[in-house]
């Protein structure tokens, strides 16, 4: 009779959080499939003018990514800024809004994307800068963003490439990484 009720103890033991983890995954897929998320990101960054030189810079960004169709289809409008050196070696800093469509594939806590979009540079327009501003920007975006701890806080991972001008005389890349809370 003993060795009866503590195989059942055990049965109910392995059971209980068996049957937990399935609530967690239902309700993680169903709060997770319409809220958006704001990302803070810093990162390493490099511009070529066409012309003159290429700068490394500093780029960093705050974005607010949500759903805009299922799961599948992403919104993302945020500012960006980045800083970087002219060829007398003077730093200069530029803000970059922009707004991006991204195609995301859910896959359990992963959400790897690609996107595309555009904005506007705010800066300087000294002679001989990588980055002229009051210009538009193209981009396009490769990324990841996943859960690290339950489903509040993220971490992002993302390449950026971007056309600055309107003839697309120079272009920059970054390479950033962030963290973001769901809203």
């Amino acid at each position: 009779m003993l060795r009866i009720l503590v195989t059942l103890a055990l049965g109910a033991l392995v059971a209980v959080p068996s049957t937990a983890s399935a609530q967690r995954r239902h309700r993680y897929t169903e709060t997770h499939s319409s809220q958006g998320t704001l990302t803070y990101s810093v990162g390493l960054g490099i511009v070529d003018d066409g012309v003159y030189q290429d700068s490394l810079a500093r780029p960093w960004s705050v974005r607010i990514a949500a759903p805009v169709i299922g799961k599948l289809i992403v919104g993302e409008v945020g500012l960006g800024g980045l800083s970087a050196k002219t060829p007398d070696g003077a730093r200069e800093r530029f803000l970059i809004p922009e707004a991006q469509l991204q195609l995301q594939l859910p896959l359990g806590p992963f959400r790897p994307y690609a996107g595309v979009g555009a904005g506007w540079v705010f800066g300087p327009r000294t002679p001989g800068s990588a980055i002229l501003g009051g210009e538009p920007t193209v981009s396009t975006a490769l990324g990841l963003r996943t859960f690290l701890s339950g489903d509040r806080v993220m971490f992002n991972l993302e390449t950026r490439v971007r056309g600055f001008g309107r003839q697309g005389e120079s272009f920059g890349a970054e390479f950033t990484a962030g963290i973001g809370v769901t809203m």
